[in-house]
């Protein structure tokens, strides 16, 4: 019972906090709340409840003509499968993302819009349609058309205006729900509204038949997809779970909005209705979220680890967690200033979330021990001193820090892709002396390779081989594998792409020049000359040495710019080598000066394909960028 009554008090102050844009935990957590809740009591109120009362302000309340209700929801592709032997058997289902975003419903009358109201507690909500009639997707009149009634949808920040415009926010919804209720309207302009319902004096046959309505207003909606109920002997809901792996796997990375999930629905829309719903959730309908990215655990030890540049980088020993198919038991807490904004501290209960699917990290305090872990006084490696760089902590004993070398030799491996050259192998090349810079790589003979510790003559040999076969390098390569703080080959190949394409070139720029290079920044600009000057007797030793630098490449592509978007046939990276290859460039987003945006479906409606066609970039399939590539 006191867990019970525990529960119902945390999701019931979280979800007011969601629902008035103040959102105060992750979804992840809110969800585990609920779902534990409902185990233990169903018709908790807490679990019942959609929405919350529209917290006090100056925005004017204002009543939903349909109350506005949620989703039940599963996790697991068994919980998918049952839901739909449960519900729908037999039927033809209707795939759409699910927008990570901020409910609205947009009013009409007689093809005009007149109001626009978010969420609030399903049945009251506020009127912001001064701001709503601002945003993208939001048409003010529907040509052609008396449509009465409402369109609902999303609220959503793509992640590109989140970057140019928001990024000081910590992510697109936190700031699509403050800007989107801003009283002055400053900013609404780079919100979009994608939508997904109609409801109205319009009958449709079919979810699909809703979704090429709202299409036809020029409106944006999420992708969709009808997945029949019996394909080629595969059921739908198997048909489903592969094409939620799939988005989970690839596809939403490629999105610029978020999603954290997929809503399947009955397509037939009189048997969906037919179903009825409990509690404001229709029983023909259903959220597959994603699987979890996060679980609450517990800080067991802080430990600090020394980069290749110096900076030492806080780590979290937790509790061992599962996160998407992986144990984790460290998390990164990336330096003091993070450890002090989440009061982080041994014995601290937090949530750990993996970054990007891969990067674990901890995203989150539940319940802090009432102190701060305090930082080490001296390099806990060579013992070194240590001095504040902006919010990090560096080991200024660069020479002869045992991890800084490692490192730098690392990073410049891994940047030249040396696959024979493995950690042990390195760490023993510098213990033994024959290493101490990446320079030395290339002043070594295989007997002293051989003369390692477990290492026979063709291991050697194959380890010798490995290092020369990757001559010469590009010099985005050779520039970006210096371990210069900040400083990678994306940077390099942003000042390549400006003009500045020979090692001559970017030593002879200043801090002025970098910085005015699009994509580069005064701190970076900062670090590449320092760094250039910090490592200029590594540069010069590289290339006594014998390494050499690769000419710029001139083919089929040179002078052309590539993004790619979505999921391809072929894998993503080797894509992006045949650009390079052919002596095009990349880039990561939809932009000016982007001359291709590589996608699935040429004629899509998503938002960044609508963005790319507005500033001039050709669309085309993957075949035919194959045929450019020749």
């Amino acid at each position: 019972m006191i867990r019970i009554k525990e529960l119902e008090k945390l999701i019931l102050k979280a979800r007011a906090a969601y629902y008035n844009d103040q959102p105060i935990i992750s979804d992840k957590v809110f969800d585990a709340w609920v779902d534990e809740l409902k185990v233990l009591e169903p018709t908790n109120k807490a679990v019942t409840n959609i929405g919350s009362p529209v917290a006090p302000s100056v925005w004017k309340k204002a009543k939903h003509q349909i109350p506005m209700g949620s989703l039940d929801k599963v996790n697991t592709p068994a919980e998918l499968v049952k839901w739909v032997d449960d519900t729908c058997p037999k039927e033809d289902l209707f795939v759409s993302e699910k927008l990570d975003g901020l409910s609205i419903e947009l009013v009409y009358e007689s093809g005009k819009l007149v109001q626009g109201i978010t969420r609030g507690d399903g049945e009251i909500g506020e009127d912001i349609t001064v701001n709503v009639i601002k945003m993208g997707g939001v048409p003010s009149v529907l040509k052609g058309s008396d449509f009465t009634g409402s369109f609902r949808g999303e609220i959503i920040l793509t992640k590109a205006n989140h970057k140019k415009h928001f990024a000081d926010k910590a992510n697109p919804r936190n700031a699509a729900s403050g800007v989107s209720k801003r009283l002055d309207g400053v900013g609404v302009e780079n919100l979009d509204v994608l939508l997904y319902q109609v409801v109205g004096d319009t009958d449709f046959k079919t979810e699909e038949d809703q979704f090429q309505f709202l299409e036809s207003f020029k409106c944006k909606v999420p992708n969709y997809k009808v997945i029949p109920a019996v394909v080629n002997k595969k059921k739908a809901s198997q048909l489903v779970t592969e094409a939620w792996r799939k988005y989970q796997d690839s596809v939403r990375d490629g999105l610029d909005y978020d999603i954290d999930g997929l809503v399947i629905r009955l397509n037939d829309l009189v048997k969906q209705d037919a179903l009825g719903e409990t509690n404001l959730r229709p029983k023909g309908a259903i959220a597959f979220k994603f699987e979890n990215e996060a679980r609450e655990s517990t800080i067991v030890d802080i430990i600090w680890q020394v980069g290749n540049s110096g900076r030492l980088t806080p780590v979290a020993i937790v509790d061992p967690v599962s996160l998407v198919g992986a144990t984790v038991t460290r998390a990164s807490l990336y330096n003091i200033a993070y450890i002090d904004a989440l009061q982080l501290d041994i014995g601290a209960k937090v949530l750990v979330a993996r970054a990007n699917d891969v990067i674990p990290r901890v995203e989150e305090l539940i319940k802090g021990t009432g102190k701060v872990a305090q930082p080490p006084k001296s390099c806990p490696v060579c013992k070194g001193k240590l001095k504040m760089d902006g919010e990090n902590l560096n080991c200024v004993d660069v020479d002869a820090c045992p991890a800084q070398i490692v490192g730098r030799i690392k990073n410049w491996v891994s940047e030249l892709n040396i696959l024979e050259l493995g950690e042990t192998v390195i760490e023993k090349l510098v213990s033994a002396g024959f290493v101490s810079d990446p320079s030395d790589l290339y002043n070594i003979s295989v007997a002293d390779i051989a003369s390692l510790d477990r290492m026979g003559e063709k291991s050697a040999k194959n380890v010798y081989d490995s290092i020369w076969k990757n001559n010469p390098v590009p010099l985005e390569i050779f520039l970006g594998g210096l371990s210069i703080t900040m400083i990678g080959s994306s940077t390099i190949k942003l000042l390549m792409d400006a003009g500045y394409d020979t090692l001559d070139d970017i030593l002879e720029l200043d801090a002025d020049q970098i910085e005015a290079v699009k994509g580069i920044g005064p701190i970076k600009a900062e670090y590449l000359v320092n760094g250039l000057v910090k490592y200029a007797k590594t540069i010069n030793n590289l290339q006594a040495n014998g390494l050499k630098i690769k000419k710029k490449v001139i083919g089929a592509l040179t002078g052309k710019t590539f993004c790619f978007t979505g999921s391809m046939e072929t894998k993503r990276p080797i894509l992006e080598q045949m650009v390079m290859n052919a002596g095009g460039s990349l880039k990561n987003s939809v932009g000016k000066g982007l001359a291709y945006l590589v996608i699935a479906d040429p004629n899509s409606s998503s938002s960044k394909a609508v963005a790319a066609r507005k500033l001039g970039t050709k669309l085309i399939s993957e075949v035919e960028f194959l045929k450019l590539a020749e």
